[in-house]
């Protein structure tokens, strides 16, 4: 059904209210792999477009973990390796853990958070296949673009792109990989 270099189909729109009530209808009608393009933040699009982000459970994740073994690394060298009694203080005492711990925590999520961002922003990326298309060079200027994926479950080159054109769209493009 899909050929196997393609990307998707895309849709060009004269206003962001157009951008908007597309990306609203493609939801709508059951495709959840999309991306819209404007020249600048349109905030009902973050309603309209679905996103599920794993950058913040990822990030949590790192949090924890590093918390965890700044917390074991002490404890382990205070308690087991080299116990030392000094003014009669329990040598696992936590309070003097919290400082490290929050360090390693907060370090492991910094570190989690940038190579988390780029890799699910799929840096370092020189090149889109939307860049084939001419018109979408107005995509930072003045033009307002929706592009519904190959890999979305629903897509089928034909519907989709009847799809896009009965939304009021101002041209519709298949986009190819390569």
């Amino acid at each position: 059904m899909t050929r196997p270099n393609a990307y998707g189909i895309m849709a060009e729109f004269e206003d962001p209210d157009g951008l908007v009530a597309a990306a609203r209808a493609a939801r709508e009608a059951g495709y959840r792999r999309f991306e819209a393009y404007s020249p600048y933040p349109i905030k009902e699009l973050e309603e309209a477009i679905p996103s599920w982000n794993m950058l913040s459970t990822m990030v949590f994740g790192a949090g924890v973990a590093g918390a965890f073994i700044g917390f074991y690394m002490q404890y382990f060298i205070a308690a087991d390796v080299y116990p030392t009694n000094i003014g009669g203080r329990p040598v696992n005492s936590w309070p003097m853990f919290v400082v490290i711990t929050f360090a390693l925590a907060v370090l492991f999520a910094l570190c989690a958070a940038f190579f988390g961002t780029l890799f699910f922003e799929g840096f370092p990326a020189l090149y889109h296949p939307l860049f084939r298309v001419p018109a979408f060079k107005r995509a930072s200027s003045d033009g307002f673009f929706l592009c519904i994926e190959a890999r979305d479950g629903k897509f089928h080159p034909l519907y989709t792109s009847r799809f896009l054109q009965a939304l009021d769209s101002v041209k519709v493009w298949e986009v190819d990989r390569e």
